[in-house]
């Protein structure tokens, strides 16, 4: 009875500990998703209003690929804890075993493994698609969305080339405004203090440039008529209005299952697979990894779960990129990545002891020094 509610004191801290992580990481994601869409809206290439759902969904998507990381470093801060003030030697004295230990930690990354799987399989496609759509919308405002403040820029369709030195201050408008465009065999130059969508258009791609001139020829001849203006409405070419991107990640599991015999639809698949259970092969490897002696201190093996989290994280990202380009059979999939790290698991536990088998076993918990349960 007092092993179980121990148990359910190591879950329970487990899960304040996990908790806490995940708000750290959170917010460190939330920072850089908000520095590299600010960016793109100060460039010009994604409208102001896009931005709160843009970060909302890139934090969204953050956070779920890096749970699994959140969840081990949790297992080794507590585990760790554990260690240091000597509790860890203490339970395994009075009987709690590692099965015991494992049913503790398992209590927390089953729901955790289940949750995600479900984020992974249903709503991050989802996601995705909503991150597509925003960026097609986008696309679609007109050309003035698309146009860098500083930079050439070609237009989509059609054999046109903006050119803005700086937004406005509002960022409504374009200043110092360059058009080049060819209509009929005729170059026509277009220079603007100033540049607005045309609010009355229907559709995009209308412009009202406002105080300056047309200059029409044939380059080469110069025979050119130059136009002045004060306000002068002008047709941008149409973004194309095809078909919108479709990207392999917002494509839903059970099309990429019907799918599943295409290299890409099978990386993409096992992915998503992969990330929940990752989440079981980090929590077998947690309990080993973090048997330390007790003065060695609560983040002494950090750095070790950081690197091995690394190591898995570049397996997976490795072998989806190999599984995808049709170097990896198909039924040997992203499993060989668990595979390794499931041996590097047995290795660790047979070192500490936790197999019964040969180094430092003997059935159940390890022998406890008097300097282990020393103050």
């Amino acid at each position: 009875m007092i092993l179980r509610r121990a148990e359910r004191l190591i879950a329970r801290e487990l899960l304040v500990t996990q908790t806490a992580v995940t708000v750290v990481l959170l917010l460190v994601i939330i920072g850089g998703v908000l520095g590299r869409v600010l960016r793109d809206v100060a460039e010009g290439s994604i409208p102001v209003d896009f931005l709160p759902g843009m970060v909302a969904f890139g934090a969204f998507k953050g956070i779920v690929f890096l749970w699994p990381v959140a969840l081990f470093l949790a297992f080794m801060l507590v585990l760790g804890r554990l260690q240091r003030d000597s509790e860890l030697v203490a339970l395994q004295a009075s009987g709690m075993s590692f099965a015991a230990f494992y049913r503790a930690l398992f209590w927390v990354a089953a729901p955790a493994t289940l949750l995600l799987l479900v984020l992974m399989t249903l709503v991050v496609p989802r996601t995705e698609a909503q991150i597509d759509q925003l960026r097609d919308l986008a696309e679609t405002r007109s050309d003035l969305v698309g146009i860098t403040p500083g930079r050439f820029l070609r237009s989509r369709v059609g054999e046109q080339v903006f050119f803005a030195e700086r937004l406005s201050e509002d960022r409504e408008a374009l200043l110092e405004v360059f058009i080049y465009r060819e209509v009929d065999g005729e170059a026509q130059v277009t220079v603007a203090e100033r540049a607005i969508p045309d609010p009355g258009a229907e559709g995009s791609g209308f412009l009202i440039l406002e105080n300056g001139y047309r200059h029409v020829g044939v380059p080469g001849e110069g025979s050119f008529r130059m136009l002045e203006f004060e306000r002068l409405r002008t047709q941008i070419t149409e973004p194309d209005a095809g078909a919108g991107r479709r990207s392999l990640n917002a494509m839903s599991t059970l099309q990429l299952w019907a799918e599943r015999d295409r290299p890409d639809h099978r990386a993409e698949l096992e992915w998503r697979i992969a990330m929940p259970l990752s989440i079981l092969v980090l929590t077998l490897i947690a309990l080993p990894l973090a048997q330390v002696p007790p003065r060695s201190g609560r983040y002494a093996r950090i750095p070790a779960a950081i690197g091995v989290y690394v190591l898995y994280a570049n397996f997976l990202i490795l072998g989806q990129g190999q599984l995808a380009d049709g170097r990896t059979p198909l039924a040997l999939g992203l499993w060989w990545t668990h595979g390794l790290m499931l041996v590097f698991w047995l290795w660790l536990a047979w070192r500490k002891g936790m197999l019964g088998l040969g180094r430092g076993a003997g059935g159940g918990p390890r022998r406890v020094e008097r300097d282990e349960v020393a103050s």
